[in-house]
């Protein structure tokens, strides 16, 4: 089975997150954390690579964390990948990549607002007349 582009892409994505944390390791504290979240890091890009090309939750990372087939996560999969396997050895490759899924479904949401939805009457945006969408096809008229 042949990896497809975008597989590639997430896999030396997290290559290069793991190639991060050995660097981390490197720091004075010398934590082993760093090690063992780079080693898990390699671990899923290989699972990544394995996987066929219709997995659902690869194609949801496509559709939503993609940019002409190159991996471009936001900023909730971005965070998690650089935690995988830091505080939990044992996190599953499988379980994970299906919380990534989730994870870069929310970042779609977001559209900028990146402490997340906020409670009515407490986004000082809300009044704004431009609207995530694009230029002048998010204006509404009034």
């Amino acid at each position: 089975m042949m990896a497809t582009r975008f597989q590639r892409s997430v896999a030396d994505y997290l290559l290069d997150v793991a190639a991060w944390r050995k660097q981390r390791y490197d720091d004075p504290h010398r934590d082993p954390r760093n090690l063992q979240s780079a080693a898990g890091l390699e671990a899923l890009a290989a699972f990544i690579l394995e996987l066929p090309e219709d997995e659902p939750r690869l194609l949801k990372l496509a559709e939503l964390a993609s940019s002409m087939d190159s991996f471009a996560p936001g900023q909730q999969v971005t965070w998690e990948i650089a935690r995988f396997r830091f505080f939990h050895a044992f996190s599953s490759c499988d379980a994970f990549l299906t919380q990534l899924a989730d994870l870069a479904e929310r970042d779609s949401t977001e559209h900028g607002r990146f402490g997340g939805r906020m409670a009515e009457g407490d986004d000082p945006w809300e009044d704004d007349e431009w609207r995530y969408g694009g230029g002048a096809a998010g204006r509404e008229e009034g």
